[in-house]
């Protein structure tokens, strides 16, 4: 065997070993070029807020990511606004907005909402899509009808990722609570006075309750506006008149237009109209 013969075999082994780390770091690498999130991919999201921007003179809706770290800012109409503003607290009006009519509709064809999604943005205009379990195709839909569908079946929200903003986590605190003789209530904040057609410093909307109330005929939704015939303006009013109340507790609420007296008590069975 020649000296040339006798380095190509030696050399053989060590140029395939070469060969095949080479092939499976190119390999790696367009994996791993793979794996990176596209600016399609969709981000989960929160509805933070809803509110008015005096400057633009139109309401909005604002979308934050699980960390507040991005978000979205949608215009849109005071309506929407005031669907999604009730699903966000709970509160049901006597009759049905739009997004009550559609998930009524969407629950008696027998399917779910399995997620909504903000796609795309063209001329200046937000664009949503809505996905049915068992469908194939998504229902083009404005953002705030699939927000407000959303919020009142339980489905998640979704925005495509490249439409998202970087935002300051505390840009959008949610609105301070108190909790008290088991109920927790909220602080009326401008907006959500503005769409109760009450003052700001009206009283405090109810946000959550224990059984106690739901057999006493309370709602979320209810603004506090006196316990025992103080008045309330405030949460610490609230808690602070909570707490000294005698046993067992009334409250004076405004509901609809009108004033209710509500007891918070186990035997108490319905709120009384003043």
């Amino acid at each position: 065997m020649t000296m040339a013969s006798r380095l190509i075999h030696t050399l053989a082994p060590l140029a395939a070993a070469i060969l095949i780390a080479s092939c499976a770091l190119v390999s790696c690498v367009r994996d791993g070029a793979g794996r990176q999130p596209s600016a399609d991919a969709a981000v989960t999201v929160k509805v933070a807020r809803v509110g008015f921007d005096q400057d633009a003179g139109e309401h909005y809706v604002m979308l934050l990511d699980r960390r507040g770290a991005r978000g979205l800012e949608i215009m849109i109409g005071p309506e929407e606004a005031r669907s999604i503003l009730f699903e966000l607290n709970g509160v049901k009006p006597q009759r049905p907005l739009a997004d009550d009519l559609l998930r009524a509709i969407v629950e008696r064809t027998g399917v779910h909402v399995t997620r909504v999604e903000i796609t795309s943005v063209r001329d200046a205009t937000y664009h949503a899509a809505i996905q049915l379990d068992g469908q194939q195709r998504p229902i083009d839909s404005r953002p705030s009808d699939a927000i407000a569908l959303a919020l009142g079946v339980g489905a998640p929200i979704y925005v495509a990722a490249r439409l998202m903003r970087p935002r300051a986590p505390a840009a959008d605190a949610a609105p301070a609570t108190v909790r008290a003789a088991g109920v927790t209530v909220q602080e009326l904040t401008p907006d959500l006075a503005g769409y109760f057609a009450v003052a700001p410093n009206r009283g405090v909307l109810i946000a959550d309750f224990a059984a106690v109330g739901a057999q006493s005929g309370l709602r979320r939704g209810d603004i506090v506006t006196a316990i025992d015939g103080r008045p309330i303006h405030t949460l610490d009013a609230f808690a602070h008149a909570a707490a000294r109340a005698k046993s067992p507790l009334v409250l004076t609420v405004y509901r609809d237009g009108r004033a209710l007296s509500i007891t918070l008590a186990p035997t108490a069975a319905a709120a009384a109209a003043h």
